[in-house]
This record gives C-alpha cells, sequence and structure tokens, in this order.
C-alpha cells in the first residue's frame, strides 16, 4: 500500500475535525464579523453635518455648504457666525443683538448633552437658557430653531416677529418611536 493511502484516514478525519470546528470566533463564516472587520480598515469622509437643525440648511451661505459640512464645530464661530448673522438681520429682519444671541445659541454647531440635569427643563436650544441640553426625538427641533429667528422665542425684538415663517407646519412624526434601540420606527417606503 502507498503511503498516500496508508495517511489517507488520518488526513479525512483531520479535514472532518476542522470543518466541525465553529470558525464563528474569527470571523472566517460570520459574515457581520467579517463587515465589521473590513469597516475597521475604510477610511470614511464627513460629508454633512447636522447638530443643530437650520444652521447650515438656513443660515449658512449655500456656496459656503462643503466648507461648513467638511468642517469642524471648533472652527464654526470664526468662519460662519457673519453667515448667521446676516441672514438673521437681513432674511429674518430682524434687530443686531438678536443676531449676536442667535448666533452665540448656534455656534458652534455641536448638540451639548448635560444628562445629570432634569429632563423636564424645556429642551433643544434650552441649554444657552440653563436647561438639560440636548433633545429628545419628539422635539420639535426645526419649529423651536424658526420660532428662535423668525418668532418670539427669545423674547426679545418682539416687533419683528413673522408669524408665517415660524413653523414647518409639521406637528408630528408619521409613525410611532420605538421604546428601544434604535427607537426610530422603520422606513415605509
Amino acid at each position: 500500500m502507498s503511503r498516500f493511502l496508508r495517511t489517507l484516514p488520518a488526513l479525512l478525519g483531520l479535514a472532518l475535525a476542522i470543518a466541525a470546528c465553529d470558525l464563528n470566533d474569527d470571523g472566517l463564516t460570520d459574515p457581520s464579523l467579517a463587515e465589521s472587520r473590513a469597516l475597521q480598515n475604510k477610511v470614511f469622509s464627513q460629508r454633512e453635518r447636522l447638530a443643530n437643525p437650520l444652521v447650515s440648511e438656513v443660515t449658512v451661505v449655500k456656496a459656503r455648504h462643503a466648507l461648513y459640512n467638511y468642517g469642524v464645530p471648533s472652527t464654526d464661530v470664526a468662519q460662519f457666525r457673519a453667515d448667521v448673522e446676516a441672514f438673521v438681520t437681513g432674511v429674518a429682519g430682524r434687530d443686531p443683538a438678536v443676531a449676536t444671541t442667535i448666533s452665540s445659541v448656534l455656534l458652534p454647531d455641536m448638540l451639548l448633552v448635560y444628562p445629570k440635569r432634569a429632563t423636564s427643563s424645556v429642551g433643544w436650544l434650552s441649554w444657552a437658557f440653563g436647561g438639560y441640553g440636548g433633545r429628545a426625538l419628539s422635539d420639535d427641533v426645526v419649529d423651536i430653531g424658526l420660532m428662535a429667528i423668525f418668532g418670539g422665542l427669545l423674547g426679545i425684538d418682539l416687533e419683528h416677529v413673522t408669524p408665517g415663517l415660524s413653523t414647518d407646519n409639521v406637528d408630528a412624526n408619521d409613525a410611532a418611536f420605538l421604546a428601544s434601540f434604535p427607537y426610530l420606527a422603520p422606513a415605509n417606503l
């Protein structure tokens, strides 16, 4: 008998033993782990930055959106304060003091969350007025932003309020939020 034929049972046994092993631990057969490893080596690019609604979409000059979206919050005041204030005084017709207040609330454009504060305080934009910061999914952040720019939310310069522009007229989400992560309802396409 040839040497190969004598070792064939051992080779078959070894092959069966390897095939019976759970290869999930090293990700060889688990697609989610393989995808995870592939993502670890991937370089991502920031494409859009939307911490506070309406900052880039409404107040920043459209020609500067790429600069804004690829930028970082630490440069927002220096680079975009003039845009925000020009929009508030020019388009919204508000007093320069209101424009300064709004730009100081909206820039730098990032969400600040103070988890130790009571969640019963006002909500989005409230961090500027001593609230908890951050925002809940149910906060109508677009209306709040529009009320700050065009309405009387801040309680200043009330003679230049434009009520028709202080709401997007969308009062509720089209689907109920989920009670657990990911909290957002699945899209109904």
